[in-house]
């Protein structure tokens, strides 16, 4: 792991560093202490905003700072496309029109309501290893789940899902090692939403694309690439940043077998316990924006037209806004994080995400709360936008 000083030059941050991915949080404090708003030249060059209220302002001001440009949000870009997802890649007003279109679907009444189906899920995969030793949590339980449980949610047959995990390690994670199986990934997906919307605008159901195809915005239907967009979107938003926190939360547990034991004893505490492994483990690192004007932040000039990457992870350690931000308390009260982002933008399918982690973490402490990580052969995601395990291989000893 390279020191904080070795990070002192402007060159030298590179949020996809694998030493950086293994542990930022030395480098974030360092950043908040002495260079809040830093200019990395990596990726053609880009600024790192790392204190919790810059963040939350930067985040709130989507007219300095837009994510309405194809890719900006991811560092380096995405893969590219020709349409926007919706509602993250279009600026207000327009944004909270296509956001409100969506958000009775993802409301937390009728995400509540998907609890035991999500429950079964997880008891199904955990019962799957029943008897066995070794288990993934990453790959045996988080990646399934995640992907089986978007299903449910967009109430699509489950055997569609099966495809889904493998398109997503390959868009997210290819954008960095293998652009062309990235891009055909990208392509499956795409081809797969394209063939909902169009079946259900042929025969309309009770599906989530079939409440694209009959919305009506301002007074018109919504088109076929607007239908994309929100599709795209809500297929890959949510995945990996959920496996994330699931994988984060169990990797967590298993290095400090006092706080399992604890929760264990008091499973009301598992609320706030993944409200605390969101803040002190963001699964969410850092999203990227563009200036649309000079503007300077904790008084460093950013000038227009730069790449901002508004850094979550290290917002939710800063000690202006947490009591012993560097401690995972996880009775921890008044956790006003922002893993979930701040603001217009601030991520719509929350509800499920916290469902999700909720239910897998309560049914690991039900039926294999005895394990030991392998911690020689944990392999995190190769990005550090989002960050967490991908590999999680444990022996369950009881």
């Amino acid at each position: 792991m390279a020191s904080t000083q070795e990070y002192a030059h402007p060159s030298d941050v590179d949020h996809n560093d694998p030493a950086f991915i293994w542990d930022p949080y030395p480098i974030y404090d360092a950043l908040r202490r002495h260079d809040p708003v830093h200019h990395s030249a990596a990726y053609g060059g880009y600024y790192l905003i790392t204190r919790f209220e810059d963040v939350r302002r930067a985040l709130a001001d989507w007219e300095t700072f837009s994510s309405a440009e194809l890719g900006v949000t991811s560092i380096p870009m995405s893969v590219k496309r020709d349409f926007p997802e919706i509602p993250l890649e279009v600026d207000p007003p327009e944004q909270r029109r296509y956001r409100a279109l969506i958000t009775p679907w993802f409301s937390r009444s009728r995400v509540d309501q998907l609890e035991e189906q999500v429950r079964t899920i997880t008891r199904e995969l955990l019962d799957a290893k029943a008897g066995e030793t070794q288990i993934d949590f990453v790959q045996d339980l988080a990646v399934p789940l995640v992907g089986r449980g978007l299903a449910v949610f967009l109430n699509v047959p489950d055997e569609e899902s099966r495809p889904w995990p493998g398109w997503l390690s390959d868009i997210f994670h290819g954008r960095m090692a293998n652009r062309q199986r990235a891009d055909e990934a990208g392509r499956k997906l795409i081809d797969y939403v394209d063939r909902k919307i169009a079946a259900a605008k042929e025969r309309p159901g009770d599906d989530f694309f079939s409440m694209l195809a009959t919305s009506d915005y301002k007074g018109r239907s919504l088109t076929d690439k607007e239908m994309r967009g929100f599709g795209v979107l809500t297929m890959t938003a949510g995945q990996e940043t959920t496996v994330n926190g699931i994988g984060n939360s169990i990797w967590y547990l298993g290095s400090h077998p006092d706080q399992r034991d604890r929760l264990r004893r008091q499973p009301s505490l598992i609320p706030h316990a993944v409200e605390e492994i969101l803040r002190f483990l963001s699964p969410i690192q850092l999203l990227g924006r563009s200036t649309t004007r000079d503007v300077t932040v904790s008084g460093t000039p950013i000038p227009q037209g730069s790449t901002v990457a508004v850094c979550y992870g290290a917002a939710n350690r800063d000690e202006t806004a947490f009591e012993s931000p560097d401690e995972c308390r996880l009775g921890r009260q008044h956790n006003n994080h922002i893993a979930f982002g701040y603001g217009p933008h601030t991520c719509i399918g929350a509800p499920l995400a916290r469902l999700e982690m909720r239910v897998a973490l309560a049914e690991v402490l039900r039926r294999v709360p005895d394990y030991e990580l392998d911690t020689e052969r944990i392999e995190m995601t190769p990005h550090g936008d989002l960050r967490g395990p991908w590999r999680l291989p444990a022996t369950i000893t009881r």
